[in-house]
């Protein structure tokens, strides 16, 4: 194993107000050590509420301190972990700029030619705003973070965001996985580009955006008041839905679990199949395929079917019956249980599939989840 020296500095600059220490530190490594070395670090004093912005071709964890060792919340910890391939320029990685600009209140790290290979570790105050960019195969990963606005971007790298607060949410990679663990609070818009996937386990929010290409959506929980969700290719699969939904998918199918509110959903070449645990208005529409809509029997709406075939459950006790039989169409509407309400109906229509109206309780559209 390869024997690590470590070297230190310390700088001292005085500001209007307070003391700015910044500390540097390296580990200059011999020859034919292993990867995930620490290369070396910073301590940055900071104002609170400052914010951090990255610029690196590498991967950057951002994780918050504890709020009971740093109580002033008035420190940045930075450090740089990974192999330097470039053995003449050695490891001094004086190609990294890390420093604390006062008058924008910025964090600034930055590097054009660190080594791909490396991870750069920001350590935060729990309320921090976060402004990443990497290029390459860099990820950004953020935890447990509080802030005013969060910004991502990625080219290949995956976004990785785990229990985090915040007012705006931006999040765009044009080739990695976007995932987001444990509960996500904030505005979100995500841009997924090529056959970027989009993995979710909670979100919760005024509005949802989410803009995909050819890659598959999952979502086990979406709580906002409006949602809006577009792919070109890709499968859009919902567990637990509250608020209003958009969707839209041109050769993808679409899956809801349950949904409390209002829906618009459609697809050129794939199936829709939703339970409406508690519905608004409901407008689902297929070119090609099949529609299946499974409701409460205790529901009360109104309900717009049209398709090849219709197939409408014996358990469904459908009131008020006109059948408008066209050209290779069948359409039937109806209201169930009582006299069509305002505000409340379904319409399903499918050019060349079939529509299925289907009981389902409350029990049988749980998923446990893990």
């Amino acid at each position: 194993m390869g024997s690590l020296m470590y070297s230190g500095r310390l700088y001292l600059t005085v500001a209007r107000r307070s003391v700015r220490t910044i500390t540097t530190g390296k580990v200059e490594q011999a020859a034919g050590a292993r990867n995930n070395k620490p290369l070396k670090q910073w301590t940055l004093i900071v104002n609170p509420q400052s914010r951090l912005r990255v610029r690196l071709p590498c991967s950057v964890a951002v994780s918050p301190q504890d709020p009971l060792v740093y109580p002033h919340s008035d420190r940045v910890f930075v450090r740089v972990s990974g192999v330097d391939c470039n053995v003449n320029r050695g490891l001094d990685l004086d190609s990294v700029e890390v420093r604390y600009d006062e008058a924008s209140r910025q964090v600034i790290v930055n590097s054009t030619d660190i080594d791909s290979q490396s991870c750069v570790e920001v350590t935060t105050p729990i309320r921090f705003d976060v402004d990443i960019k990497t290029s390459g195969t860099g990820c950004a990963s953020v935890k447990k973070i509080e802030c005013d606005s969060c910004h991502i971007k990625t080219e290949k790298g995956n976004c990785i965001l785990q229990s985090v607060k915040s007012h705006t949410v931006h999040l765009h990679t044009d080739g990695g996985k976007v995932i987001c663990l444990g509960s996500v609070h904030g505005n979100m818009d995500i841009v997924a580009s090529a056959n970027s996937v989009v993995e979710i386990e909670k979100l919760l929010g005024t509005s949802i955006n989410i803009c995909m290409d050819g890659g598959e959506l999952k979502a086990k929980y979406l709580y906002a008041d409006s949602s809006s969700i577009s792919s070109v290719s890709g499968n859009i699969i919902l567990g637990s839905a509250h608020g209003d939904l958009d969707l839209h998918t041109e050769h993808g199918s679409i899956t809801i679990d349950s949904l409390d509110g209002c829906l618009s959903a459609s697809t050129s070449h794939g199936d829709i199949s939703v339970y409406l645990s508690k519905i608004g208005q409901v407008n689902l529409k297929s070119e090609e395929g099949s529609i299946t809509v499974k409701v409460p029997e205790t529901l009360s709406t109104s309900v717009q079917l049209s398709g090849t075939k219709v197939d409408v459950s014996p358990d469904i006790h459908l009131q008020d019956i006109q059948n408008k039989p066209s050209k290779n169409q069948i359409n039937l509407s109806a209201s169930i249980n009582v006299e069509k309400e305002k505000g409340k109906w379904i319409k399903a229509e499918t050019k060349r599939g079939t529509v299925s109206l289907k009981p389902q309780n409350w029990l049988q559209s749980i998923k446990f989840y893990t």
